[in-house]
């Protein structure tokens, strides 16, 4: 099928060019559709519907809980049932189950949307699964480089953690994130260039280039976001935090490619088209943060608007996400045609924030 973007080729040429802002675009009185739009799309085409004989994730993994964490921000942010009724849905259809894996952070971050979906109308028994899990996760202690061995895990169980925390008024829960985050922090995090490897198998290259890959970092760099947004204003580590937010946004923006789309590979952009996933994630984060006050630099602001109008070319005339790099753990291949769960919801939250920017 023909690729067409939504909004027209020579108005996301002018914004690139002149730096207008995507509050200076067409689309972006339409902001709330074109969400609905890539909703509607990416519901209507679950990840099963392209691996029918291998479905191991199910609405219950990873694929499902980052797209649903895009759902619920695309809910706070317009108000549309639609997205509210999804979540329940799968919650519902879920037994508000987390995943199998009892240890597994994957396996953590559907319980994000349980505790959200809680919060809005409580109910018995809705969170007997994430408790009973969290609470192994407690009472079992190990050190965060071999829990949360890739970087990804900071997006799927340190918010998860701290929400429930926030809803049982419990501390131990947010005192074993905080204290797995930051032994991971230590392993992975390259204080030089301020970004994370993905794993211990990027620490060190046989050809002296380092690896960063953009979605992982982009898991990163939100999960900070959801983090904070919980995070009592009070707590010891809430400094650092922020501090880390800081210098990962400001290392980004300045990594940022002229055309607003982020390379799969940070540091080595040549000959690439921008990947859609991890630059929504990093629109959504740097959104977030000027929407907090925690960013007020105009090149912020500016890294948003160009990316933001970049991934609305992303998007085709039926919804679809494409550019959005495949499951994998590394720089690799995508295209136009290519999309997934997390891609969507990466989208919707940072459409959630861009609607809120002044």
């Amino acid at each position: 099928m023909t690729q067409r973007p939504i909004i027209p080729v020579l108005s996301i040429v002018l914004a690139l060019v002149t730096g207008a802002r995507a509050s200076d675009t067409p689309a972006a009185a339409s902001t709330p559709q074109i969400m609905r739009r890539v909703f509607d799309w990416q519901v209507a085409h679950p990840w099963s519907s392209q691996h029918p004989l291998n479905d191991k994730h199910g609405t219950r993994g990873w694929v499902q809980g980052a797209f649903l964490t895009g759902v619920m921000e695309a809910y706070r942010a317009t108000n549309d049932a639609a997205y509210l009724d999804y979540a329940r849905a799968t919650a519902k259809a879920n037994g508000w189950q987390l995943g199998p894996r009892e240890e597994h952070a994957d396996d953590h971050i559907v319980g994000q949307t349980y505790l959200e979906l809680h919060q809005i109308a409580p109910a018995s028994g809705q969170l007997d699964s994430t408790r009973a899990i969290l609470d192994k996760l407690v009472a079992n202690p190990k050190p965060g480089r071999e829990i949360w061995w890739w970087c990804d895990a900071l997006y799927m169980s340190p918010p998860t953690l701290a929400k429930f925390s926030q809803i049982t008024k419990d501390p131990r829960y947010i005192a074993t994130m905080d204290r797995l985050y930051w032994d991971t922090h230590a392993a992975f995090y390259d204080r030089d260039e301020r970004l994370f490897y993905r794993d211990k198998r990027y620490l060190a290259s046989a050809d002296g280039k380092k690896v960063f890959w953009s979605r992982g970092n982009g898991w990163i760099l939100a999960g900070l976001a959801r983090l904070l947004d919980v995070l009592p204003a009070d707590h010891p580590s809430r400094v650092r935090y922020v501090g880390l937010y800081r210098e990962m946004a400001t290392r980004l923006v300045d990594l940022q490619p002229a055309d607003g789309l982020w390379r799969s590979n940070l540091l080595h952009p040549e000959n690439q088209h921008g990947e859609a996933s991890g630059s929504a994630f990093f629109c959504y984060a740097l959104a977030w943060g000027l929407n907090r006050g925690i960013l007020r630099d105009p090149a912020s602001r500016a890294a948003v608007d160009r990316s933001w109008t970049a991934l609305l070319a992303c998007v085709d005339a039926d919804g679809r996400l494409g550019w959005v790099q495949p499951i994998g753990f590394a720089p690799g291949a995508y295209d136009a045609t290519t999309w997934q769960e997390y891609g969507a919801g990466a989208f919707l939250a940072a459409g959630s924030q861009v609607m809120q920017l002044r």
